[in-house]
Formats: structure tokens, sequence, C-alpha cells
């Protein structure tokens, strides 16, 4: 169930008077009974006892999981759409946060059991003291987007822009990050950014799209929205090696709804074969759950999506070092204190 707001409802169960004793049961039976009981309850449980009682509790265990408006959420909205939680035996909620703010606070407060993340939020909430892990890595896209008044309409225009290029995105985050090496990878200097802070991502689009802003970095779709109104998309991030998000879970979860997490990872991994094997079949459902606009539908892209793994080490290792080099944290994480091996 894909929802903005969750809530819980607590039912009473109707006290139930015990009803009187059957006149003429002697002591006898009554002996003969309790000796059955105890007969059974003592009897060893059999494999298949035990499989259906673990189904059973993991058939009561609900999770709930942020997803935030961006295509790396696409096999989590799949594996919903097909069903495939079901079929694996746990019920999922996933409820679409549009601000990562309110879905950071979300998991602080424990509201939610998980959610599409990145590396660079891990590593922070690890030096804050928040018991989170990355249990996979997921497959974000992102496009560094100018405007059409910017100069800057290729690669090959970035060094001639004149002074810094006043850049929308998030500050020491992990657009921030894959910002700098997207335009490294193609032999861009980053160091001509020039930040403007704008957490909104609608804000950010509007801003590149009227030339308020000279480029800005955007999640897919939303880079197709800008090429749409004339911005240009110079670079993605497809052109590094693996990209840094993740799912990230509580450590709470982690304890208590282990099995229920491995579920939603077999999911996870059905939705992504469908998904690669024919990602238009799946667009307009990706555009209604995820609240994308109805034109970006036939022309989002869609990346080819990796089943669930853990996150790289030496992806966890460029985002730590870059996260001490700006002063984020004071000392790069043992890789157990952020990343659970639960499908290792």
């Amino acid at each position: 169930m894909l929802s903005t707001r969750r809530a819980r409802i607590d039912r009473a169960h109707p006290y139930r008077p015990s009803a009187p004793a059957r006149p003429g049961l002697c002591v006898a039976g009554l002996l003969l009974i309790v000796a059955a009981v105890l007969s059974a309850s003592g009897r060893p449980q059999s494999e298949a006892d035990r499989s259906a009682s673990g189904e059973r509790l993991l058939q009561q265990q609900t999770l709930v999981v942020g997803i935030m408006p961006a295509v790396d959420s696409i096999p989590l909205i799949v594996a919903e759409h097909l069903g495939y939680f079901a079929e694996e035996g746990v019920t999922v909620e996933l409820e679409l946060f549009r601000d990562q703010l309110y879905r950071e606070a979300s998991l602080q407060a424990g509201r939610i059991d998980a959610a599409v993340s990145d590396l660079v939020n891990t590593i922070r909430s690890w030096a804050n003291g928040a018991d989170y892990r990355a249990i996979a890595s997921t497959n974000g896209l992102f496009g560094f987007v100018t405007s059409r008044s910017s100069g800057i309409a290729t690669v090959a225009d970035w060094p001639a822009a004149p002074g810094l290029v006043e850049t929308g995105l998030i500050d020491d985050s992990i657009v921030n990050y894959t910002a700098e090496r997207m335009l490294e990878a193609v032999g861009a200097d980053p160091s001509r950014i020039r930040i403007v802070p704008t957490m909104q991502i609608p804000v950010r689009l509007e801003l590149v799209i009227s030339g308020g802003l000279q480029a800005a970095v955007l999640p897919e779709p939303l880079t197709r929205v800008a090429e749409a109104q004339g911005a240009y998309v110079i670079v993605e991030s497809d052109v590094l090696e693996s990209t840094p998000g993740v799912i990230l879970a509580t450590g709470d979860a982690l304890r208590r709804k282990r099995d229920a997490l491995r579920a939603l990872l077999r999911a996870y991994d059905r939705a992504v074969a469908e998904v690669n094997a024919d990602p238009d079949r799946f667009r307009d459902v990706i555009a209604g759950a995820a609240g994308f606009p109805a034109p970006v539908a036939p022309v989002m892209r869609i990346p080819v999506f990796a089943a669930a793994t853990v996150p790289d080490p030496a992806t966890v290792d460029d985002v730590s070092r870059w996260m001490v080099q700006r002063g984020l944290v004071s000392r790069i994480p043992e890789r157990d204190t952020i990343v659970d091996p639960l499908v290792e």
C-alpha cells in the first residue's frame, strides 16, 4: 500500500466470559484431557510446523518504507504493483516523501522502518550516533543541468564560463558529492561550482529553467522535465561506476523484523528482473505511484537495476573520505558500523 500518511488503529477485543463448566464431567475425564494437552505441548515441532509458524509471524509484521519521487524507488513501486511483497509473505507500506528532511525525521522518530536513502546520510547518521545500517545499494540517476542563458550547453563549455557557476543543490549532501564526481569523470573542474543551497527540488527545477540559476543537479525524471523546457543536460551520473544510493534500515527493524527485511529484498530482486526485461511496461505505474508529472512517463530514463547487494566497499570508502575532507565527519567509519550484510 502506497500512502503519504500512515495511521495505526488498535482494536480492543470484547471481553468474553468463560462458559460455565459442563456438569457430569468426571475427574478421570479431566485428567485424560490434561494428559492429552500436556502430551501435545511437549511434542517437538516438526520442520513443517516451524516453517508454518515462521510464515505466520512474518505475515504479522508490517514494514513501513520511505521512498522519494526518484527512479531509485522504482523496484519497490513495481514490487508492490505486482504483489511480490504479499507473495514473499510480508506486508509493506510505501510512504512517499517529497522532502528528505521529513524522511530523516520519520526514521529518527521510528515512524518508518527503512528508507531509500544514500551513503552520505548513512555516514552522517553514524557520526551522530544513530542506529541505522545500509542493507542494499540502489540505482539512482542524477543530471547536471544548465540553463539556456548560462552559455554552458556542453561539458566543453564549462571552462569558458565566466566566474563561478551558480549551481542549485544541497550543500554537503549526496547531491553535492555526485555533482563533483560527475564533473570529474568527464574532465571538468568541480571547484568552479558556487553552491546555491536549494533544498526543495521543484524550486531548483524552476530556477534553472527560468535562468534564475546557471545550473542545478536534479534527480531523474526531473532532468527530463528541465530538458523538455529548454535546459541543457551536460552530464549524468551513469558516467560513474557505481552510485551511492542505498536502502537504509533502522537498528530496531534489523533486530525485530530481520526476516521481513529479507523478504522485502527478495521482492525487490523479482521486481528488478521484471523492470529490466521490459521497462516500458511500468512507465504509467511508476509515474502514478511516485507522483511524477504525466508528460514525464514516456520520456523518463529508467536505469538498468542491479539485484540487491550490499554497498561496494570502494564507494563506501570514497564517500567516507569525501566527507572527512569536507569536515562532515572526523574519521572514516568501520564498514560494519554502517552496513549490514543482510544479503551477503
